[in-house]
């Protein structure tokens, strides 16, 4: 995505246009608009990614509560309008607790949704929904999950009041505390 005053492809002679060929690929790099608005796309993206993930933990660890077949629950929703891919992609590892290594870990996904919250509240949005989402993601950093896959907002959403198994799985904890979390120290976290 860009965002310029002027299209970039306009002057693809310029020195922009190969850049951004060089990052992404030509077919799939479109044109948003004026400067920022690029950043508010991939953060309404982001945000998405989050609540995506948190109903979804909430809605499996219900399905799990209830001895339902998981199993019979993915194939309804999979079927269903409300299914997204990312759920079959973090299926697995919320199913093993297993969070591994991020390419996008817990602590960046907190700091977009702040950065969505902040930026929604300017352009006068309810950010409600993101305040718990933002809640529910520091919870999950509180017990140590900040540098695993954000599929670990599954341990914060199904033992809210235990200490997770992934810290172990990332290396440890980072030294931080409840505080550090609460204070809303996203650039650091």
């Amino acid at each position: 995505m860009v965002g310029a005053d002027t299209d970039p492809r306009d002057g693809s002679d310029g020195p922009v246009w190969p850049l951004l060929r060089a990052l992404g690929q030509e077919p799939n790099i479109p044109d948003i608009g004026p400067v920022g608005t690029a950043a508010a796309v991939k953060l309404a993206l982001n945000q998405l990614i989050a609540s995506l993930t948190i109903g979804f933990s909430t809605s499996l660890g219900l399905v799990q509560r209830s001895g339902a077949p998981v199993d019979k629950f993915m194939s309804i929703l999979r079927a269903s309008a409300l299914y997204a891919s990312t759920y079959d992609k973090k299926l697995q590892k919320m199913l093993d607790r297993d969070y591994g290594v991020a390419n996008f870990p817990t602590k960046h996904l907190l700091k977009d949704v702040r950065l969505f919250e902040n930026e929604a509240a300017a352009a006068g949005l309810d950010t409600a929904v993101q305040t718990a989402v933002a809640a529910t993601i520091s919870y999950a950093m509180f017990k140590g999950l900040q540098d695993c896959n954000y599929s670990a907002v599954f341990d914060a959403v199904i033992e809210p009041n235990k200490d997770s198994r992934c810290a172990t799985v990332s290396g440890g904890r980072s030294g931080r505390d409840s505080s550090d979390v609460q204070q809303g120290d996203a650039t650091n976290a």
